[in-house]
């Protein structure tokens, strides 16, 4: 896939909570992300975000790939990069979803047991997983208002049309 750019008018957009928004303390949060994946026949859960990725961790749900950049809003540790059978690192700016990125994340989801270590900004990659991941799969990230969003991939793939509000670099 080409770099693309996220559009500035945009930015609300991207922000919105898509679709399963579980405004819960992480372990429960967790526990409702699984409900939801065995309501939805889920097989793969891809997470972007420290947090996020620190916490399906902490509670025994081992990601297939994981997108992180190291930092964190809040106080909680960020994952291990050896919880994951390979670490890659790509540059991402903020905003951006570059072709480094797509690359390691189409890579990521064919392989399995990645982790995608951004210098940069690791959000977008969300979308980069909802467009690449398979039918089977969720991706589950970090709200900035402290929820987790949850999308099975299946039934939301739509969300894929996020990426024409983006330019190419």
């Amino acid at each position: 896939m080409r770099c693309l750019k996220m559009r500035e008018e945009a930015r609300g957009l991207f922000a919105f909570p898509y679709p399963f928004t579980i405004w819960r303390p992480p372990e429960s949060a967790v526990k409702a992300a699984l409900a939801i994946a065995e309501d939805f026949g889920i097989g793969a859960i891809y997470t972007v975000g420290d947090v996020v990725t620190a916490n399906f961790l902490s509670y025994g749900v081992r990601p297939k790939a994981a997108a992180v950049d190291m930092k964190t809003r809040r106080s909680e540790r960020a994952p291990r990069a050896r919880e994951f059978g390979e670490v890659v690192k790509v540059r991402n700016p903020p905003g951006y979803i570059t072709e480094e990125a797509w690359d390691a994340v189409r890579k990521a989801v064919e392989s399995g047991d990645t982790l995608i270590v951004v210098e940069g900004e690791e959000d977008l990659l969300s979308l980069a997983f909802i467009a690449l991941g398979p039918d089977d799969a969720a991706v589950a990230y970090g709200h900035y208002g402290g929820a987790l969003v949850f999308i099975p991939l299946r039934a939301y793939r739509v969300l894929a049309k996020l990426l024409d509000y983006m330019d190419p670099c």
